[in-house]
């Protein structure tokens, strides 16, 4: 074995022992690894075999551990954890692996707080015995700074199990939090159980209504942008009803989930009363919300609604073009959010091209997310010249039909292009089951190297990743891919 690789020595030990079975030789070598997480793997691995006997099954177990105990990195800890928790799932069930499972706990309970706790978290939430999922959820509330995302998939697996006992003694550590932690607690309680189809009474979204006040406006808005029940939207439009900004905005993303839970009469009664105050509010505001009710009366199908509100601008030079009706829509948005520095360059319009030729043929559209620019005309004339890209021809029809728009983050969190879904190679959660969602689907997509930013993510709770293994993508890949994704549904 090459003991300066040993992540290759431990493929190679785990591959000779599944095409030769267990040998002595097999665990010499995998003691012989030098880096104590490659060695815990090995050994972890080689126990999965059902030749082994019980109790030497158990003899192992302090060493995998304290080989583990060997990293003293956070991340890398947290990582190694998530390895050997699967790993130990293909070992019989028995003393040894309910040994080893309760030293993984242990062992996340000691990571510090922060992002590692979080993954160690989301590893072992769905491999643990039922018992153990509340003293997983107390290790998650203690994650400071990460509560919320710490206990999703803690909170998800105790829903899982159906236990309302369970859920009975966690709700009162939900509601204990501050105002802004409770909301985000009960917020993804209340959609879990909905999901679940598991009735609570009170629900998790009746005992968040008290907290909502206090909340940060963030919060509360991506709790309104969640409800997807007619006496949710109601539920949360009654409390927050009012004629102040925060409360227009509110209005206006429950307007629009009150469509799409069938209950148009509501939204349009939401819509109108938050026409009678926005022109109260400071005249850029009031300019951006009444553009942001347009779009829910034009979904509504009042387009003359529409158009006394906002009027239609006149497309220039790049959309005087006819409109091509070949390319069937879909109802679903791609929406390309940007993370590079300075203004509009050759990123940029790249990303653009590309995009309009995939949206062109899976019958999508194209929302641009906090691009530096407020031309979208100028901006697609400069792509189509600047681009060699074939599907950058498609940019004048897609602008003509109104299918490429320029939105700040806040607007798309609200929903106005579709229910915002966040792309990414690690899911907070787990990802999310994009047939469970009817109507449009707003696809966020990072461009470069950094992806989404983390801003976007804390704040958009439903989170898909496509490759089902956690591999990162070219953006370019990943818009085709995800295109399909969506074209398909």
């Amino acid at each position: 074995m090459n003991e300066r690789h040993d992540p290759s020595a431990c493929r190679r030990i785990l591959r000779d022992a599944r095409e030769n079975g267990l040998s002595r030789k097999l665990f010499d070598l995998a003691q012989d690894l030098q880096d104590g997480v490659y060695r815990a793997e090995a050994l972890c691995g080689l126990c999965s075999s059902e030749d082994m006997d019980e109790d030497d099954r158990a003899e192992w177990v302090s060493i995998i551990v304290e080989s583990m105990l060997e990293e003293e990195r956070a991340w890398r800890l947290a990582e190694n954890i998530g390895i050997i928790a699967k790993s130990a799932g293909n070992w019989p069930g028995g003393r040894a692996r309910k040994s080893l499972m309760n030293n993984l706990v242990g062992m996340t309970g000691g990571l510090p707080a922060g992002e590692a706790r979080v993954d160690a978290l989301k590893a072992i939430a769905n491999r643990v015995t039922e018992q153990t999922l509340p003293e997983l959820f107390l290790l998650a509330i203690e994650n400071h700074g990460m509560e919320a995302k710490a206990a999703r998939p803690i909170m998800k697996a105790i829903v899982n199990t159906g236990n309302r006992e369970m859920i009975d003694e966690i709700t009162p550590l939900l509601t204990e939090a501050s105002p802004d932690l409770a909301v985000k607690f009960l917020d993804n309680l209340h959609r879990l159980t909905v999901q679940a189809k598991l009735v609570l009474n009170p629900s998790a979204l009746q005992l968040s209504l008290p907290f909502l006040a206090a909340a940060d406006f963030e919060t509360v808005r991506t709790m309104c942008s969640h409800a997807n029940r007619s006496e949710d939207v109601r539920m949360l439009a009654e409390t927050l009803a009012g004629d102040d900004e925060e409360a227009i905005r509110y209005a206006v993303t429950l307007a629009g989930r009150a469509d799409r839970s069938g209950d148009s009469e509501y939204a349009r009664e939401l819509l109108e009363n938050a026409v009678q105050h926005v022109d109260y509010l400071e005249s850029q505001t009031a300019i951006r919300i009444r553009k942001n009710l347009a779009k829910a009366f034009e979904r509504l199908g009042d387009s003359e609604r529409a158009d006394n509100l906002t009027p239609v601008r006149t497309p220039l030079a790049l959309s005087t073009q006819p409109i091509s009706e070949n390319s069937e829509r879909r109802g679903h948005t791609m929406a390309l959010v940007g993370t590079y520095e300075g203004g509009i360059g050759t990123p940029h319009l790249r990303a653009l091209a590309r995009a309009s030729g995939i949206a062109w043929g899976f019958g999508l559209d194209i929302a641009l997310i906090d691009w530096p620019t407020e031309d979208l005309e100028a901006l697609c004339l400069r792509a189509k010249k600047e681009s060699g890209t074939a599907g950058v021809n498609h940019l004048p029809s897609l602008l003509s039909s109104g299918r490429i728009q320029l939105l700040s983050i806040e607007d798309a969190l609200e929903g106005v292009v579709g229910h915002p879904i966040a792309t990414t190679h690690q899911p907070v959660g787990g990802s999310v089951d994009l047939t469970g969602f009817e109507g449009g689907i707003c696809m966020f997509i990072g461009l470069g190297r950094q992806g989404l930013p983390q801003k976007l993510l804390d704040n958009c709770p439903d989170q898909f990743e496509l490759t089902g293994i956690g591999a990162s993508l070219e953006t370019a890949v990943a818009m085709g891919a995800i295109a399909q994704r969506l074209a398909d549904l």
